[in-house]
């Protein structure tokens, strides 16, 4: 009986919804050293439209900016600011966290 409680909750806990915020940060963390589009859909469970409006949001916050090489290869890179929204959301996050939530 016990295993099936465990499943439940670990299923449970897959299909807990993100916010904004969490994908948002999803993004900004996987751009900090450099990551194509492709990586980061991947990385960060979207789909490409889900993905093209929070990189246009990013981009007009400037939070993310984006590097062209030779061949037209458009990589996402995290700017300062998005480095330090970044940081501000894991003390936030951390917070909630120990307070249960």
């Amino acid at each position: 009986m016990k295993t099936m409680e465990t499943s439940v909750s670990t299923r449970r806990r897959r299909f807990i919804q993100r916010s904004r915020l969490d994908i948002i940060a999803c993004i900004l963390s996987n751009a900090e050293n450099g990551s194509r589009k492709t990586r980061l859909i991947y990385q960060c469970n979207l789909s490409v439209s889900q993905f093209n409006k929070y990189a246009a949001s990013l981009l007009d916050g400037g939070l993310i900016e984006t590097q062209i090489s030779g061949k037209k290869i458009v990589t996402f890179y995290t700017t300062q600011k998005g480095k330090e929204f970044l940081q501000d959301y894991q003390k936030i996050h951390q917070v909630l966290e120990t307070m249960g939530f």
